[in-house]
C-alpha cells in the first residue's frame, strides 16, 4: 500500500539515480509520554531517489516531516509497510542466535539417545539366552556385549543430564527474547525522490509515542548547614524496536500531541419537567436502563504493553528542554534509564511538624524558597545527614513555597491528655444537645539545641446554620486556617534545648436536641 505525502512533484522521466541509507536515529527529544525522532541520511551529488529500508512501523506517518541541506530539492514521499521477519536489534538477534543454537542442541541429543537406545536394545538381543554365539570365545563376545550395552546406558544417562541443563538454559533465554523482542509487527520503507546537486544530508523527523522521560528528584538535607540539594534527574526509556546508539537527546516538559485549541460551551437551556401521572411514576423504577454491551476484548487488547511513564501534566506557561551533554545510548526494550540533570542548593529553615490527634510523633520539615524554572511532578528520594529516609511525591507546579519532609524527629516527644473525659458525651440545655471535646497536646524538646516546632489541629466546622461551633484555644493559634485549609489551626513556637509547651484546644457543640450530627467521634 502507498500513502503519498503531497510534497512538490518535479521529477519526470527517465530512471533516477539511487541512494540508499540506513538513515539512522540522529538526535531524539524526549516529551513526557512521546518522542521526535530525527534520522539522518547523507546523499551524493546526483541522486535522485532516496530509499530507506527497515523502519520500525510503529511511527506516526503522518507526522513525517523532510528537511535538506541546501543543494538538495526534496520531491514526493512514498512509503510501503510489510511483515517484520528480521529482528531489530541487536539483543533481540543475539538471542534469537542464541535460542536456535540450544533448540538445535537439544534435537541433536534427542538423536544421539534415539540411536543410544537402539543400540542397547540390539546387545541386549545378541545376549538373549535363545541366540547362539558363533565364535570361537563365547566369554569374550559376552564382555564385549556387556562392555557395549554398559556404554550405551552411561551414554543414555549423559544425555539426559545435559539435557535438562540445556532446556533449562532454552526456557530462560527464550523468556528474555520475549521480553527484549518489541511489539512491531511491520517494517516501513520510505522512498523519498529528490534532486541533489550537491553533497549534503536530508533529515526525516516523526512523531513515536512508545517513548518518553518522567522526572525525578533526590533531596539531600544538610540539618547542620540549614540547606537542602536537590538534584533533578530523569528516567528515559523507549520500546521503538531498535537501539538507539550515541543519539544526541534533549527532553522536553511540552505536550506535543496535546490538544490546540480549547472546548466551547454549549448552550444552557432550562425547562420543566413534565409532569407524570402517579401509574406513570410508579412504573419508573421497574424501567430501569439496559446496561451497556461490554465491550469485547481482543487479542491486541490483552497484549497491549503497560505504558512506560504515566504521562505528567505541567501546569508552566512555557515548555523548558533540557539538553543531555555528550551522545546517549538507548535500549529498544523500555528498560529505564537514569541521566542527571544537574542539581542546587536551597537555603532552608528546619522545624518539626505535629499532629497530635493523628500521629503521636514528630516529623522534620525544610521550608524555603521554590527554585526557578520548571519543575515537573515527579518522585523524590529524601536523604537526611546522608542517611536515605525514603520517598514521596512532589509537585511544585502546586505550591508556592519550597516545603519538604525528611522523616521522623525522635527526640521530639508528644503527649495527649483529654480534659474533658467527664463531660465527653453528649448533654441537653435546654432544647439543644451539647458536646464538649477537649484536649491539650504536650511537645518536649530533647534536643541539645533549639527546636522550631508546629502543632497543627483540626477544628470542628459547622456546615449547617442551626450547628455551633465555640472554640477557644489557649495559647492562641498562629493560624486560623493553615496552608488555605479552612478549620485547621496552628500554633508555631521556639523550644528551647529540654523545654517543653502545652497547647490547649476546647471546642463546644451545640446543635438541636431532636437532629443528629454527622462527624462527632
Amino acid at each position: 500500500m502507498k500513502l503519498p505525502i503531497l510534497l512538490p512533484l518535479f521529477f519526470v522521466g527517465c530512471l533516477p539515480a539511487l541512494a540508499a541509507s540506513n538513515a539512522p536515529v540522529s538526535r531524539v527529544v524526549l516529551y513526557p509520554g512521546s518522542a521526535l525522532i530525527e534520522r539522518t541520511a547523507n546523499v551524493r551529488a546526483g541522486a535522485q531517489e532516496l530509499q530507506i529500508a527497515g523502519l520500525p512501523a510503529s511511527f506516526d506517518a503522518d507526522s513525517v516531516q523532510i528537511e535538506a541541506d541546501a543543494g538538495i530539492e526534496i520531491g514526493e514521499l512514498v512509503w510501503r509497510d510489510s511483515a517484520r521477519s528480521a529482528p531489530l536489534n541487536a539483543e533481540e538477534a543475539r538471542l534469537e542466535k542464541l535460542v536456535r543454537q540450544l533448540s538445535e542442541r537439544v534435537a541433536q541429543l534427542d538423536g544421539e539417545r534415539l540411536a543410544a537406545e537402539r543400540t542397547l536394545k540390539y546387545l541386549d538381543a545378541l545376549a538373549s539366552p535363545g541366540d547362539a554365539i558363533h565364535d570361537g570365545n563365547p566369554q569374550r563376545v559376552l564382555d564385549a556385549l556387556r562392555l557395549g550395552g554398559v556404554q550405551a546406558q552411561r551414554r543414555i544417562l549423559e544425555i539426559d543430564s545435559e539435557k535438562r541443563d540445556l532446556e533449562r538454559e532454552l526456557q530462560a533465554r527464550q523468556h528474555d527474547l520475549e521480553r527484549v523482542r518489541p511489539a512491531v509487527a511491520a517494517v516501513r520503507q520510505l522512498d523519498l525522490r529528490l534532486n541533489a546537486r550537491r553533497d549534503g544530508r536530508v533529515r526525516l523527523r516523526y512523531l513515536f509515542a512508545e517513548a518518553g522521560w518522567r522526572p525525578a528528584y533526590r533531596a539531600k538535607l544538610d540539618s547542620d548547614g540549614r540547606r537542602v540539594e536537590i538534584e533533578r534527574l530523569a528516567q528515559i526509556a523507549q520500546r521503538s524496536g531498535e537501539d538507539w546508539s550515541k543519539v544526541e537527546l534533549a527532553l522536553s516538559t511540552g505536550q506535543p500531541q496535546q490538544r490546540v485549541a480549547g472546548p466551547l460551551p454549549d448552550p444552557w437551556n432550562l425547562s420543566l419537567r413534565p409532569e407524570q401521572r402517579p401509574e406513570a411514576r410508579a412504573m419508573m423504577p421497574m424501567m430501569a436502563a439496559a446496561p451497556a454491551p461490554m465491550a469485547k476484548r481482543g487479542v491486541a487488547a490483552d497484549q497491549a504493553a503497560e505504558p512506560l511513564f504515566e504521562v505528567a501534566v505541567t501546569q508552566s506557561e512555557f515548555a523548558t528542554e533540557y539538553a543531555i551533554p555528550g551522545r546517549i545510548d538507548l535500549p529498544a526494550d523500555g528498560r529505564k534509564v537514569a541521566v542527571a540533570l544537574g542539581s542546587l542548593q536551597v537555603p532552608v529553615e528546619l522545624h518539626a511538624q505535629v499532629a497530635p490527634r493523628q500521629d503521636k510523633a514528630a516529623y522534620l520539615v525544610a521550608r524555603g524558597a521554590l527554585p526557578e524554572g520548571v519543575w515537573p511532578a515527579g518522585p523524590l528520594q529524601i536523604y537526611r545527614n546522608g542517611a536515605y529516609v525514603g520517598q514521596t511525591t512532589w509537585d511544585p507546579a502546586q505550591e508556592t513555597r519550597l516545603e519538604l519532609p525528611f522523616g521522623r524527629d525522635e527526640k521530639i516527644k508528644v503527649a495527649v491528655r483529654n480534659l474533658a473525659a467527664d463531660q465527653a458525651r453528649a448533654g441537653f440545655v435546654g432544647q439543644q444537645a451539647e458536646r464538649r471535646i477537649a484536649d491539650v497536646f504536650t511537645v518536649t524538646n530533647q534536643h541539645a539545641r533549639p527546636v522550631d516546632i508546629r502543632v497543627i489541629d483540626a477544628s470542628p466546622v459547622a456546615r449547617d446554620s442551626q450547628i455551633e461551633v465555640e472554640a477557644s484555644f489557649q495559647p492562641p493559634v498562629t493560624d486560623k486556617d493553615w496552608d488555605d485549609r479552612p478549620g485547621v489551626v496552628a500554633w508555631e513556637q521556639r523550644l528551647d534545648a529540654g523545654a517543653a509547651a502545652s497547647f490547649t484546644a476546647d471546642y463546644r457543640i451545640r446543635w438541636p436536641k431532636e437532629r443528629k450530627v454527622i462527624g462527632l467521634p
